[in-house]
């Protein structure tokens, strides 16, 4: 048979015409989609807010930990996470407040805290650890700790009546010795603050 012969031969019975695919919808409902969500994120992100200022002089509470802000000092909304963490941040300094659960004695969290801040962030502990006690009697230990461009102090505090933990890490850049320094002393008012009565 020559070969146009069997070009124009007709199709067997049975077997019907493919027909064309149109992907033009399901391209154009994915493009929407994916231009609903982007769009949703951005106006979520513009309605609410990444800081939020606290209230002069009234405590905060972060999980069974309740202390005081210091003047000027805001919420850092995205870091913080109800009932677990709350950073606080003021020119560059940041005051982060988290609270867990903490079944054994107080040596425990403070030598981890240390191995984290020596080898996981290679920073260095300055001198040695002391006692604090805050002004409702929580009692704890304290440490500061540096490096090339920031340097910080680390407060513990462990109740194991109540086998709670709350782990207090104050740091700021080294560029401004006067701010660190206010910093530094609104961080230990803010410390002296805290009590662990909250419900």
């Amino acid at each position: 048979m020559p070969l146009s012969a069997a070009r124009a031969a007709p199709r067997p019975a049975g077997r019907a015409a493919r027909a064309a695919y149109r992907t033009w919808p399901a391209t154009l409902a994915i493009l929407l989609a994916i231009t609903v969500y982007v769009g949703g994120l951005q106006l979520w992100d513009r309605r609410i807010p990444s800081t939020r200022t606290l209230p002069v002089g009234e405590p905060v509470v972060v999980g069974q930990a309740r202390f005081v802000p210091a003047e000027g000092w805001q919420m850092n909304v995205a870091r913080s996470r109800p009932g677990q963490t709350m950073v606080l941040f003021k020119n560059g300094h940041t005051f982060a407040v988290r609270t867990s659960r903490w079944l054994g004695g107080p040596e425990g969290p403070l030598e981890r805290q240390q191995r984290l801040i020596e080898r996981g962030q290679r920073l260095h502990v300055q001198g040695d650890v002391s006692n604090v006690l805050t002004d409702w009697g929580l009692q704890g230990t304290t440490f500061a700790y540096y490096g090339s461009k920031l340097s910080g102090r680390f407060w513990l505090m462990v109740d194991p009546g109540r086998a709670s933990v709350v782990q207090v890490d104050f740091y700021g850049p080294n560029d401004n010795a006067a701010s660190a320094a206010q910093a530094l002393e609104e961080a230990r008012r803010m410390v002296a603050s805290m009590d662990l009565e909250a419900s």
